[in-house]
């Protein structure tokens, strides 16, 4: 049992241990840390309560698998030959935006929200 445990504890020390994306973005708090961080804005919307930092990292394209509901995998096929049984392809692309998005009011970080981008840190 002592084995296990101090065998546990010597993987946990030499590995790389990081911050996953949401523990990241949240040690972002102040305008200064944000822009360290990301460089300067690709938009930026002054509202009356908050300034809008917008990072756009393009889109992000998925392959999403759909069946057409008039296609049966039931039924028997006639016997044909095998290029007239061949049948379109059953996806489509989904296009969705990459982007981080931080809410400031003054210097302070209020708000963030991401889609599509992943951001992870080393533990220092």
């Amino acid at each position: 049992m002592y084995k296990f445990i101090f065998f546990f504890l010597f993987l946990v020390s030499c590995s790389d241990i990081l911050y996953n994306h949401d523990d990241t973005m949240s040690m972002l708090i102040s305008k200064e840390l944000v822009v360290e961080k990301f460089g300067d804005p690709t938009e930026i919307t002054k509202t009356k309560d908050y300034d809008e930092y917008y990072y756009d990292f393009g889109v992000f394209e998925e392959r999403v698998n759909y069946f057409d509901p008039q296609i049966s995998t039931v039924t028997a096929q006639p016997k044909v030959s095998e290029i007239e049984n061949e049948f379109l392809p059953q996806f489509r692309i989904k296009v969705s935006a990459k982007y981080v998005k931080f809410r400031l009011v003054g210097d302070k970080v209020i708000y963030w929200e991401s889609q599509n981008v992943n951001f992870p840190t080393k533990k220092k």
